[in-house]
């Protein structure tokens, strides 16, 4: 199966009604939001906390969904699916991974 597409333009411009200073700001806003659910998901991961791993997998999957986000949206469905403590470890490389794709993805469209 192929990866989703990094960002879904098409759903951040009708969410932001084409304007892109407001999804840029909502895209930085999603970024702080999903490195502060990494903090948590890090103690939560330590503390084997099933119901808060699968709460910030949920949380970063919505977050991502809305704007469009739809490799993080996978990576957050996985998560938030995983029943399996050992599995977590390769949950949040995926989160990981699919954030820096993004940033990448923004970093790169913004200096062409």
């Amino acid at each position: 199966m192929d990866d989703p597409v990094i960002l879904d333009r098409e759903r951040l411009t009708l969410i932001t009604q084409g304007n892109s200073a407001l999804a840029d700001e909502f895209l930085e806003a999603l970024l702080v939001e999903a490195d502060e659910l990494l903090e948590r998901l890090h103690v939560s991961i330590g503390g084997d906390d099933r119901v808060a791993v699968s709460d910030v997998g949920h949380t970063l999957k919505g977050m991502a969904m809305e704007l469009g986000a739809l490799r993080l949206r996978a990576a957050g469905a996985a998560l938030e699916a995983e029943t399996d403590p050992a599995q977590w470890p390769d949950r949040l490389r995926r989160i990981n991974a699919a954030l820096a794709e993004l940033r990448l993805h923004l970093q790169t469209a913004a200096n062409p």
